[in-house]
């Protein structure tokens, strides 16, 4: 009865004894090993990595080269613009020149003219001639004065002196004198007017020059309706033919040619006289 019970209580702890070894083998073993790393192929990486920086590299020298390309035109633009100031500048200096070369010899002239003149018989139609070139000339003389711009002030000013000089010479009686510099006082104020600006509306970006400047053209060269190779060509002008230049753009003048006829000449088409 004894050994029946025993038996009976050895085979009641048989499943608690097997999941106590379990669990004790199962605290014992190894932990399972983690699954195998993807295999990396370093060769390809390499080259994606090489073309990436390429790909960089080649966009900044497109960004580098876009940059100077930018510069590149600036500096021409400017250089161009430098080129007609230099241009105009010169032109006005030159203009200066001969202006005052030409007030030499008027003067020049005058002087022998009025040495002249004493020695002639004072007669009435001298006399009327002298008093009527005067007359013209004050009418003259006074619509220049009444516009506030469009005139050569020095050209004025030589007016005004010849003809207080011809008004004195009239009142000595020296009619040839006083007809002399009254001429001489008409041909000032034909020499202050200023050519008018070229008829139509200004193109957008043209920019007038402060006085007309006469300047020759240094080949032979198409007159175009606009400032660019793409405007039709209006008329031919030759070699060494001096125009009346009044305003610039991109490069290109506009001129009137002594035929009034008016157009755009590119810049280093003309030099100054």
């Amino acid at each position: 009865m004894a050994i029946a019970v025993r038996r009976g209580l050895n085979l009641a702890a048989l499943p608690m004894v097997a999941g106590a070894l379990l669990l004790a083998a199962c605290q014992s073993a190894p932990p399972p090993a983690p699954p195998p790393a993807p295999v990396v192929n370093s060769e390809a990486l390499t080259e994606q990595t090489r073309r990436e920086a390429c790909e960089r590299e080649l966009a900044a020298a497109r960004e580098a080269l876009a940059a100077s390309e930018t510069a590149v035109r600036t500096s021409e633009d400017r250089l161009i613009e430098l080129n007609l100031r230099v241009l105009e500048k010169s032109a006005e200096v030159q203009e200066s020149a001969d202006r005052q070369a030409a007030l030499q010899r008027q003067l020049d002239e005058a002087i022998q003219e009025v040495v002249r003149a004493k020695a002639k018989l004072r007669s009435l139609e001298s006399r009327a001639d002298a008093a009527s070139t005067m007359a013209e000339a004050e009418i003259a003389l006074k619509a220049f004065q009444g516009q506030k711009s469009g005139a050569n002030r020095l050209e004025l000013g030589k007016a005004e002196e010849m003809l207080r000089m011809s008004s004195e010479e009239f009142a000595k009686e020296n009619y040839g004198g006083a007809l002399f510099l009254a001429t001489q006082a008409k041909g000032h104020l034909r020499a202050a007017e200023i050519p008018p600006a070229p008829r139509g509306a200004p193109r957008p970006g043209e920019v007038p020059f402060a006085s007309p400047l006469r300047l020759v053209v240094n080949t032979g060269a198409n007159l175009r309706e606009g400032p660019g190779m793409e405007f039709r060509i209006v008329a031919t002008v030759p070699r060494g033919s001096v125009v009346t230049a009044t305003s610039r753009k991109d490069g290109w003048v506009r001129v009137t040619d002594d035929r009034g006829t008016t157009g755009w000449i590119f810049h280093n088409l003309l030099d100054e006289r």
